[in-house]
C-alpha cells in the first residue's frame, strides 16, 4: 500500500473515531439532562460527576451491592469484629466501614458491644 492511500485509510478511520466521540458526547449529555431533570422534581441538584443509582442517600447505603459482604462476614464469625478487622476484610476504608457497621446496628441486623477495650459488631440473632 503507497502512502498516499494509507494516508487516506488513516483519515478515514479519524473520521469514523470523531463521529463516535460525538455520538457519545450527545448520548452522555442526554443522560445528565434526564438524570437532572429526575432528581430535580425531589428539589435536589446533582453536582457535575455526581450519579445515583437509587433514588436517595439512604436507601443506596442500606442497598450497597457490597453489604451483603459485609454481613456474611460478621455472620462467619462467633466473636464479632472490629470496625478495624472488618474493614480489613471488606476492603473498605475503616471509617466507611465504621459508618455502615453503626448504621446496621442501629437498624437492628447487628449487635454492637464492648470486648474489654474494643468496640466489636457481630451479627443479630435472626
Amino acid at each position: 500500500m503507497n502512502k498516499d492511500a494509507e494516508l487516506e485509510k488513516l483519515r478515514r478511520e479519524v473520521s469514523v473515531l470523531k463521529d463516535t466521540v460525538s455520538s457519545l458526547t450527545k448520548t452522555i449529555d442526554d443522560l445528565k439532562t434526564s438524570v437532572k431533570k429526575d432528581d430535580l422534581g425531589k428539589g435536589r441538584t446533582i453536582s457535575q460527576g455526581e450519579y445515583q443509582i437509587f433514588q436517595d442517600t439512604e436507601s443506596c447505603l442500606s442497598h450497597d451491592a457490597s453489604w451483603i459482604r459485609l454481613m456474611n462476614l460478621l455472620h462467619a464469625t462467633r466473636t464479632g469484629l472490629t470496625a478495624t478487622e472488618a474493614a480489613t476484610r471488606w476492603g473498605k476504608s475503616r471509617s466507611r466501614t465504621s459508618e455502615v457497621l453503626n448504621k446496621l446496628a442501629d437498624e437492628g441486623h447487628l449487635v454492637k458491644y464492648r470486648d474489654g477495650r474494643e468496640i466489636k459488631f457481630r451479627a443479630a440473632e435472626e
